[in-house]
């Protein structure tokens, strides 16, 4: 599970932001008496608790901002290194097509950030241990890159492996924990300036290091940006001719959740046209009301429709093994009450048990109403002065759990919300220019 998040110079983030899954403690005399349908945060979704720890995960998190306010840099951010960390660098045969959106251009409204590296951190949690990624890189290379984890007896960070580039002698200087011992240190030897080491660990069994891996082979990869054709790839890689029982049990279980929001479709068809890679046909399956099926290209659905099936999937695959989504713009093309609905299965234990994550950009202030989010799962980006990203969370504010966040987001009392000109300045700009004509 990802505990934190946090990234340095890429696109409009120039000082270091972290995202926390961390749940923050509820304090005493938040809570309003007044309104009794208000729910405390642990009563909207507890999280999940991890008692050597004495910290909660949460299941979902929620960013909200302004238009270019940097929301979506931040997941691109996090889903770039997750990417570097699983192919290993973009030039990777196969993946241009994962990196379209994500690439590692550093801050560039400055003189001196566009010389500087870009840094990425990654904490995550499995079977109580905490690993700890960190990788800086520049356009060219990859300046260091370090994996340690942390045991709940101790609290104290081991070392796996690190990297650093030596510049004057033009190579990477290694070093490894007495942990991390064993003939996959050899290959440390052929890796390639720019590829990163985990990548390739991901392709051995390293018992120290094996649920992060299988974290990250298994992740859906790439991050959804309202265009699916990505997905719909992926999708038909998945349903090719040699086709394993557990696909066709995900193309049930997806099939399930696409009727159940009310789309009208009795079956979706994949057949493949020929021994390529992803050449396939799929068809949207109707029934008539006299009980007869038509079908006809997907690409005629709805744009909400072919979203919701990329979406099912990457859902599905994640409650399965207790993965990480990643979503821009979650409510595009689809109606709030069907996005509400995602939400609360990421949050219900019934529907995923095995402690999947969701984390969202949306500009849909109603998601922030009515008990759907606890106040820590709601974060806020916004431009400073310096036209960089601010990331911060709810909480920072210390509001009662009975706000009307909504109504308090778009009164801009959190920031996060575009500096629009006044009715009385738009009158006037517009009667400037009926003179003008």
């Amino acid at each position: 599970m990802l505990v934190d998040f946090t990234v340095e110079n890429y696109r409009s983030i120039k000082e270091p932001v972290t995202l926390s899954a961390v749940a923050q403690h509820s304090r005493q005399g938040s809570q309003s008496h007044k309104n009794k349908r208000a729910k405390s945060d642990n009563e909207i979704t507890p999280g999940y608790r991890l008692e050597k720890w004495n910290i909660e995960l949460l299941p979902v998190l929620a960013i909200f901002g302004a238009n270019a306010s940097g929301k979506s840099n931040v997941i691109q951010a996090l889903d770039y290194l997750l990417l570097l960390m699983t192919y290993g660098s973009q030039e990777s045969v196969g993946v241009s097509r994962i990196f379209k959106y994500a690439k590692p251009t550093p801050f560039r409204l400055d003189i001196i950030s566009p010389q500087k590296s870009t840094r990425f951190e990654l904490r995550t949690l499995f079977n109580n241990i905490i690993y700890t990624y960190s990788l800086t890189l520049n356009q060219k290379l990859i300046l260091s890159e370090s994996l340690e984890y942390t045991l709940p007896e101790t609290k104290r960070p081991r070392r796996l492996f690190q990297r650093k580039w030596n510049e004057e002698l033009k190579r990477n200087e290694w070093k490894n924990g007495s942990d991390f011992s064993g003939s996959h240190t050899q290959l440390q030897k052929s890796v390639r300036d720019n590829e990163s080491f985990i990548s390739i660990l991901l392709k051995l069994e390293v018992d120290v290091i094996e649920l992060l891996c299988r974290w990250l082979r298994l992740r859906w990869q790439g991050t959804s940006l309202g265009n699916e054709s990505y997905d719909l790839f992926a999708i038909t890689v998945l349903h090719d001719s040699d086709v394993s029982t557990s696909s066709q049990q995900i193309h049930k279980e997806a099939l399930k959740i696409i009727k159940k929001f009310d789309t009208g479709l009795s079956g979706i068809d994949i057949q493949k046209k020929s021994n390529e890679e992803a050449d396939v046909d799929i068809h949207a399956l109707h029934k008539t009301n006299e009980g007869k099926e038509l079908q006809w290209s997907f690409e005629e659905e709805s744009l909400g429709t072919q979203r919701l099936f990329s979406l099912a999937y990457r859902m599905i695959l994640a409650f399965r093994i207790g993965g990480l989504t990643v979503i821009d713009e979650l409510g595009t093309n689809l109606h709030p009450n069907i996005v509400r609905t995602i939400v609360k299965m990421f949050q219900n234990l019934k529907t995923n048990p095995k402690s999947a994550q969701l984390i969202f950009t949306s500009h849909d202030n109603t998601l922030q109403r009515n008990n759907l989010l606890r106040r820590d799962q709601i974060w806020f980006t916004q431009k400073s002065s310096n036209q960089s990203t601010e990331l911060y969370p709810l909480t920072d504010f210390h509001v009662r759990n009975d706000l009307a966040v909504d109504k308090a987001y778009l009164d801009g009392r959190f920031g996060a919300v575009p500096l629009l000109p006044s009715d009385e300045e738009l009158i006037l700009q517009g009667e400037e220019k009926c003179q003008e004509n």
